[in-house]
């Protein structure tokens, strides 16, 4: 038995902090985990194992930022000194970075694009994460980057892993909803390009015979609105905020849409495949491309193209044979992305 750290900065929604969970949750079967967080300003996870807080918020100005990744370095160490972990995990780059300065034996999970960070996170990703053994990038496309763009050496692929059942036991019964519908989900946010979703929703034929759920929120939701209302959408696109549980959303949906213009590798994919959900995504960088196989479990349509997007929209939603097709593939084509599998080729490293 092992004793394992998982650092992430929060436990909030979001993919990186599922991912963390699901590791978590595969790791505790025959080992001891820790997860270490910096702020709970929301615990939306069930945490197998201890829960421990270093009580070090965030900052939004930039010296604050600086200065806070010393003092969550310096909080981590005396931590991981006392506790003597035999494996620590960084997950995302706010956790990363301090994990890199004070653990040289770390294993850092890089859960986006590196070419999406900030001036300030390319920095301290150049600065840091050359010290540590092992940098886990979550898709092929994102080890091609950190290698190519960063020059690091120490550089391995292992997917986000999922538990299917543990996704499919969330779901009482399919959400409920007067038409057919198809359904976006994650955060209002310009990279998930939802503007490019609601026009080509708009460009359609289907969207006089199914409607559009988006599942999240974010600081663009008033000009999404206000897109939806020009467009005379306002009975057809509906908003229902954020979800604690999204997974009855994706079970009751025709299809899945992934409208972005950058990911890495989105969760949601996978999670609707794990309820017989098809998706249609944008063959964007990274990461969708390594999930859904064209034609076998979904479409893959070119980045943001709203005419190819509307298409395929359009295609899937008439097409029964193909979206019973891509409904009997989806299970078994993440299979490679159990829990268990996932955790082996962690602790492996």
């Amino acid at each position: 038995m092992k004793k394992i750290a998982i650092v992430i900065a929060d436990l909030d929604l979001g993919g990186g902090q599922r991912v963390a969970i699901n590791l978590a949750d595969a790791l505790a079967k025959e080992n001891e985990v820790s997860i270490i967080i910096f702020q709970d300003d929301e615990i939306h996870y069930q945490v197998p194992g201890d829960l421990v807080h270093l009580d070090c918020p965030q900052s939004s100005k930039l010296l604050g930022k600086v200065f806070n990744v010393f003092k969550r370095a310096k909080k981590l160490k005396a931590h991981i000194e006392e506790a003597q972990y035999d494996h620590v995990y960084g997950f995302m780059e706010t956790a990363n970075f301090p994990t890199a300065m004070v653990f040289k034996d770390a294993a850092l999970s890089v859960h986006c694009n590196p070419r999406e960070l900030s001036f300030f996170e390319s920095f301290l990703l150049k600065q840091t994460y050359h010290r540590v053994k092992n940098v886990i990038a979550v898709s092929e496309d994102v080890a091609s980057i950190l290698r190519s763009d960063f020059g690091l050496k120490n550089v391995s692929r292992i997917y986000n892993p999922v538990d299917a059942e543990a996704v499919q036991a969330q779901v009482d019964e399919p959400f409920q909803h007067p038409k057919p519908y198809i359904v976006a989900l994650g955060r209002f946010h310009e990279v998930k390009r939802y503007d490019l979703l609601i026009d080509a929703y708009a460009k359609s034929k289907m969207k006089e015979d199914c409607d559009l759920i988006i599942v999240g929120d974010g600081e663009l939701r008033g000009s999404l609105e206000n897109q939806v209302n020009a467009l005379q959408l306002y009975d057809k696109v509906h908003f229902v905020g954020t979800q604690s549980n999204p997974f009855p959303y994706l079970a009751g949906a025709k299809f899945l849409t992934l409208s972005s213009r950058t990911e890495a590798f989105p969760m949601v994919l996978i999670e609707a495949l794990a309820l017989q959900c098809p998706v249609v995504a944008t063959d964007c960088p990274t990461g969708p491309r390594e999930i859904v196989k064209h034609n076998e479990n979904g479409l893959l349509v070119e980045n943001e193209n709203v005419d190819a997007f509307s298409e395929a929209i359009d295609t899937l939603f008439y097409n029964d044979v193909k979206r019973r097709k891509f409904k009997k593939n989806a299970v078994g084509s993440i299979q490679h992305l159990s829990g268990d599998v996932i955790a082996a080729e962690w602790l492996a490293l």
